[in-house]
C-alpha cells in the first residue's frame, strides 16, 4: 500500500485515520503488533483490536456492538502488546467488564527521576495466506486517546528481502528496551522474535522525495541522546511545531541559526508565555486561532460540554534545512528540556529531496496560502506578536495531583484476591515511602466496588467475580481539586473462571450465543455486525430448529468447513469457554457435533 510518508501539510486534505493505518492490507492478517503511547484511553484502545484483527475501522456502530468487540478482544488476546506511561491511563466513562480482557496486553512503564515514557509508535507484522510477511511501522505524535488535536503520522512498510541491514538497529534496541517492561513471558518471546526478524526488513517511504530515513529513539541507553539526532546543529532554515516548550531548548535552537536564517515556531498560546521578548522577535511565532481551538463549542447545537473538546496543536515536527539538505523530524518529542534530556521518546528523521524546495512552501500549505482564492480569514493560524500573561495556579494543582499518582506507580506494589463464601476481597500492598503525604489518595477496583482510602495495606471488600481484575482507579485530591487515573497492579489469585464470566456477561442467553456463532462464521464481519445491529431491538425468540435459523447456520458451517475450517475450531473454543447448557442450546450442540462428525468422514 502506498501511504506516502507524511500526511499533514494540507490539513484540509491530507488526513490519516488512526484505525485505517492499522487495518491489514488486502489479503493479509495481523500476526502480532507492538504499540507505545504516553496516555491511554481504554475505550479508545478497544478500537485497536477491531482494526488489527477484524480489519475494520473504529466505527461507532461497531464499538457499540458487544459481540463484535468481544470477538475482537478474543482474537487479539495473545497477539498485541501496548506500553504506556505509568499513571496515565484515563478512567473510562462507564465500567465495562471487557476491559479485564485487555490486562494481559497492557504494560505500564515507570521511569525514575520524574522522567516520562513518551513514545507513540506501532510496529505491526502482517502475513498473507502463503506466510509472506509485511511489516508496518507507524510513528505518531498522537496518544491512544479520543483527543481531537492536530497531530502528525508517518507510515513506513517493508518486507524481509536481500541481506542484513543495520538501519533497523535503533528500532531493534528500542524493542529490546520495551520487552523489559513486559511481565508476560509469551509476549516477551514474541517481541524477541520480531526484533530478530527486523535485521532483514527493508522499509520504504512510498514517496521518491523522501529518499532516506533514520530511527531515533531517545533515552533508552548509551548513544541514544539528542546528540545522535543531528537536530541540534547549525541550519539556514527551521520550522518547529510543538505543543509544549522549554525556554532553554528554544534558545539553544535559536543560537544554532546561521546568518540570515529564517525560523518559524508553531505552538499553543499558553506556551508562548515561556518565551522571552527576544525569542519572540527572533522566531515567526504562530498559534491556532481561538475559533479553531474552541470550534466544537461554537458549533454545538445542544450547548452541553460532555463531548466537546478543544482542538489545539499536538503535532511534534521539526523541519531543518542547510545548504540544500532538508531533514524532517517527526515523532513524540516536544521542544522541551524533558523531551530531549531525560524522557524516552521516538523520533523518525526523513531526508527530503526536491529541487527548489523551501520551508516557506510547507508553511504556505499549512496556512492555506497556496490556494488561488486564499483569504487570510480562512487561515487557521494567527501570528503572535506579544507574550501573554501566564495563568498557572490551577495547572500547578493538577500537576501536583498527577505527580502523586505517578509517584505511587513507582512503588513496589502487589495485590492478592481473598475468597469468602462466593464473595471476594482484594488486599493491596504499597511501599509507604511512595504515598504522597500532602495529597489525599483513594483506590477502587475498576470493575466495581466502593473507593477506600489508600494506605500501605489497603483492603477492597465485597467484590463479585466479575469485578476482579488488575486495573484499579486511583483518585488524588487536594481540597476541591481531584484527578482520577487507572493503574495496573499485578493481582494474584484471580479465579481462572473470571474470563469466562466476562464472556457470559455478554453472551448471556441462547439468542445472543446463536448471534455470536453466526457472526463468527460470517465471511464479512462488518456486514454481520451491521445486520445484527438492526436486529438488536428485536425480542429474543429462542432457538427454533424448525425455522429459518437451522439451514442458515448449517450453510455457514459448510462454507466455513470448505473455506475457513479454523472458524469451526473458534466456535468449539467458545462452546468450551462458556460450558453452560443454559447458554449453548442442546439442539445446537447436537447439530454442531453431527456436522463435525460428517466433516471428518468427508475429510477421511
Amino acid at each position: 500500500m502506498d501511504w506516502g510518508a507524511l500526511k499533514m501539510f494540507r490539513p484540509a486534505e491530507d488526513r490519516l485515520d488512526y484505525a485505517s493505518i492499522l487495518v491489514p492490507p488486502a489479503g493479509y492478517k495481523c500476526e502480532f503488533a507492538i504499540g507505545t503511547t504516553y496516555s491511554l484511553d481504554l475505550e479508545a484502545l478497544i478500537g485497536v483490536p477491531l482494526a488489527l484483527f477484524l480489519g475494520e475501522e473504529m466505527d461507532g456502530t461497531l464499538l457499540e456492538n458487544p459481540v463484535y468487540v468481544l470477538e475482537a478482544l478474543r482474537k487479539s488476546a495473545d497477539r498485541f502488546v501496548l506500553f504506556c506511561e505509568g499513571g496515565q491511563i484515563k478512567v473510562p466513562n462507564k465500567a465495562n467488564p471487557v476491559f479485564a480482557l485487555l490486562e494481559s496486553s497492557i504494560f505500564e512503564v515507570v521511569l525514575k527521576k520524574e522522567r516520562s515514557f513518551h513514545p507513540k509508535v506501532w510496529l505491526v507484522k502482517y502475513i498473507d495466506s502463503n506466510g509472506k510477511a509485511l511489516y508496518r511501522l507507524i510513528v505518531l505524535s498522537r496518544n491512544l486517546t479520543f483527543d481531537r488535536s492536530w497531530d502528525v503520522a508517518v507510515v513506513l512498510e517493508g518486507e524481509a528481502s536481500g541481506g542484513e541491514t543495520l538501519k533497523n538497529r535503533p528500532l531493534i534496541d528500542f524493542l529490546t528496551y520495551l520487552r523489559e517492561s513486559a511481565s508476560d513471558r509469551k509476549k516477551k518471546k514474541l517481541i524477541d522474535s520480531i526484533a530478530g526478524e527486523l535485521s532483514y526488513v527493508h522499509f520504504q517511504t512510498g514517496d521518491k522525495h523522501y529518499s532516506d530515513y533514520s530511527f531515533l529513539p531517545l533515552g533508552i541507553g548509551e548513544g541514544y541522546d539528542r546528540a545522535s539526532t543531528g537536530l541540534f546543529e547549525n541550519y539556514h532554515g527551521l520550522l518547529v511545531i510543538s505543543p509544549f516548550l522549554s525556554r532553554d531548548i528554544v534558545q539553544e535552537l535559536d543560537g544554532l541559526a546561521l546568518k540570515n536564517a529564517h525560523k518559524t515556531l508553531i505552538t499553543r498560546k499558553a506556551e508562548v508565555s515561556k518565551l522571552t521578548d527576544e525569542l519572540l522577535a527572533s522566531f515567526d511565532c504562530y498559534c491556532l486561532k481561538d475559533t479553531v481551538v474552541d470550534g466544537e463549542s461554537a458549533f454545538s447545537e445542544t450547548g452541553g460540554s460532555a463531548d466537546l473538546q478543544r482542538q489545539d496543536i499536538h503535532a511534534k515536527l521539526y523541519f531543518k534545512t542547510k545548504s540544500g539538505e532538508h531533514n524532517i523530524y517527526v515523532g513524540s518529542a516536544n521542544c522541551s528540556k524533558h523531551a530531549w534530556d531525560g524522557n524516552v521518546e521516538f523520533m523518525l528523521r526523513i531526508k527530503y529531496e526536491k529541487w527548489g524546495f523551501r520551508i516557506s512552501q510547507i508553511i504556505d500549505e499549512l496556512f492555506g496560502r497556496n490556494n488561488k482564492d486564499y483569504d487570510e480569514r480562512q487561515n487557521p493560524f494567527e501570528r503572535i506578536i506579544a507574550i501573554p500573561e501566564a495563568t498557572l495556579e490551577k495547572e500547578d494543582i493538577q500537576e501536583r495531583l498527577k505527580k502523586a499518582i505517578k509517584r505511587l506507580c513507582r512503588s513496589r506494589k502487589n495485590a492478592q484476591v481473598i475468597e469468602n463464601s462466593g464473595k471476594y476481597s482484594i488486599s493491596i500492598q504499597f511501599d509507604r515511602r511512595f504515598i504522597a503525604a500532602d495529597v489525599d489518595l483513594a483506590i477502587a477496583a475498576l470493575g466495581g466496588g466502593k473507593s477506600v482510602k489508600l494506605e500501605s495495606t489497603t483492603l477492597l471488600p465485597g467484590l463479585s467475580l466479575l469485578e476482579l481484575g488488575e486495573f484499579y482507579i486511583v483518585t488524588a485530591r487536594i481540597g476541591e481539586d481531584s484527578l482520577r487515573r487507572v493503574i495496573k497492579i499485578r493481582t494474584e489469585g484471580i479465579p481462572a473462571e473470571r474470563d469466562s464470566r466476562v464472556f457470559k456477561s455478554i453472551i448471556k442467553d441462547q439468542n445472543t450465543f446463536l448471534r455470536y456463532v453466526a457472526f463468527l462464521l460470517s465471511d464479512d464481519y462488518l456486514l454481520a455486525a451491521l445486520e445484527q445491529a438492526g436486529q438488536r431491538a428485536a425480542p429474543a425468540k429462542g432457538w427454533n430448529l424448525q425455522g429459518y435459523d437451522k439451514p442458515v447456520l448449517y450453510e455457514k458451517m459448510l462454507r466455513a468447513a470448505a473455506k475457513s475450517p479454523e472458524k469451526l475450531r473458534e466456535v468449539e473454543a467458545i462452546i468450551q469457554r462458556l460450558n453452560d447448557q443454559e447458554i449453548v442450546p442442546p439442539e445446537f450442540d447436537k447439530l454442531y457435533t453431527t456436522f463435525l462428525k460428517a466433516c471428518r468422514r468427508v475429510k477421511t
